[in-house]
């Protein structure tokens, strides 16, 4: 009787054994497709992965592959080959078809001719510097995070824009050593605007993990934890989760009312007095009648709004501390992020780097402009004493809402980070979406 108990208890063991792996085997889907050219030839060897992840595999000798997909919600499937355009295409476990096909078209003449004047005319060694900071970022992480090959890189500046362009003809490979990621990225668009600097780019990511000592490993393990736990993926993966003060994050909705709007009136004329003084040849220096040269550079309508901002005074208003459900709403597997005006995030369980301290500092050296402070209050930013706990302004530009998945994966290029997660989130820092922490 005993024996007879014993293997009972011993099948229902193997039994919830058995459903948790057919569970966890149909949570999983797989999809297939075939890559060919426009004549429909197999393409050997193209590239497929799901962006910025891990998950990523090579077509066959007849053009085909197969992927698993590990998470639901919304992803993006990649296909890059070099000599062709890269396809991108944006899908939903809910209603994508187990089999896809991808017809790549071949880069233009135009886009070629750009690339070769572009890596012929600015090389490396003049715009290298410029590039790696705005992409690679200033982190701790990004002493040892390197692009292995800057030969394939271009750039095109542009004078009137004030704009530097970066072109790749082939994937940049990225070597993070402080995070035990190799990087194949394929670079889709950069711009960098001196004037304002602000850097706007677009890439497809796939990761793959360096091989290491157990050593190694756990010092990659740190890492990444830190540069998770500073990241937007936390907050979007804490948004999600409707576990905000858990994870250590406050939000809160602001107006800034005109601040915004002052500062970018402050910033154009400050570009077009330099402009002025430059081709007048006259010294900065030098003491000069403002008004008078004002009248010269801009309209009387443009004058006489920029004088009333720049006159009128500034007010924000903030909120209480907000929950996820009043900035978010559940769908099927996403979430859907939507605010109005401006939203602050900060994040309180880790003071903010001693790299972004000075950063800030020396910004607000050399730019004297208001902010929204974390404690809600607005002042100038020419008198940082203490650190502070780490906070960016999210701004939604067309108003367009965010749809996020379970894994903190997010597609809206229309989001605006200002503050510590425009500096945070360069490719030094960056984390495939399937990181798990431990």
């Amino acid at each position: 009787m005993l024996l007879n108990k014993r293997n009972r208890i011993m099948k229902k063991i193997l039994t919830i054994i058995f459903c948790l792996f057919v569970t966890h085997a149909f949570g999983q889907q797989q999809i297939s497709g075939k890559v060919t050219d426009e004549k429909g030839s197999p393409l050997v060897n193209a590239s497929v992965f799901i962006a910025e992840s891990k998950n990523g595999t090579m077509t066959d000798t007849s053009g085909h592959f197969k992927l698993t997909l590990q998470a639901k919600g919304n992803f993006k499937i990649v296909v890059s080959y070099i000599g062709y355009k890269t396809t991108a295409r944006a899908l939903n476990t809910s209603s994508i078809s187990s089999n896809i096909d991808f017809v790549l078209t071949p880069v233009s003449h135009q886009l070629k001719d750009v690339i070769v004047t572009s890596k012929a005319s600015n090389n490396w060694k003049r715009w290298g510097a410029m590039f790696t900071e705005q992409f690679i970022g200033t982190s701790a992480f990004a002493a040892h995070c390197t692009i292995t090959n800057p030969e394939v890189i271009g750039f095109d500046y542009d004078d009137a824009k004030q704009e530097l362009h970066a072109y790749a003809s082939e994937p940049l490979i990225i070597r993070n050593e402080d995070l035990g990621y190799l990087v194949s990225l394929t670079l889709v668009d950069f711009t960098f605007y001196t004037s304002k600097n602000e850097v706007d780019y677009q890439g497809y990511y796939l990761f793959k993990e360096i091989d290491g000592n157990e050593r190694r490993k756990a010092t990659w393990e740190q890492n990444r934890l830190k540069a998770y736990s500073l990241s937007f993926m936390h907050f979007t993966r804490a948004l999600y989760n409707d576990k905000l003060k858990e994870e250590g994050f406050e939000v809160r909705q602001f107006s800034a009312g005109n601040i915004r709007e002052k500062e970018r009136i402050e910033k154009l004329y400050a570009q077009k007095l330099n402009t002025y003084l430059d081709s007048a040849k006259i010294e900065k220096n030098k003491l000069l009648d403002t008004n008078q040269i004002a009248s010269k550079i801009f309209n009387k309508d443009s004058l006489r709004y920029y004088k009333k901002i720049l006159t009128n005074k500034s007010e924000i208003k903030m909120s209480e501390p907000l929950k996820a459900k009043d900035i978010s709403a559940k769908s099927e597997n996403n979430i859907t992020l939507n605010f109005k005006d401006q939203l602050q995030v900060v994040y309180k369980k880790i003071k903010e780097p001693e790299e972004y301290y000075n950063y800030r500092n020396h910004a607000a050296l050399t730019t004297e402009s208001t902010t929204v402070q974390s404690t809600g209050i607005s002042t100038s930013q020419l008198i940082m004493p203490t650190k502070q706990y780490p906070f960016t302004e999210l701004l939604l530009e067309k108003g367009i809402p965010v749809e996020i998945t379970e894994n903190g994966y997010y597609n809206n290029t229309n989001l605006y980070l200002n503050g510590f997660w425009g500096w945070w989130e360069k490719m030094a820092t960056k984390l495939p979406y399937d990181y798990e922490p431990n």
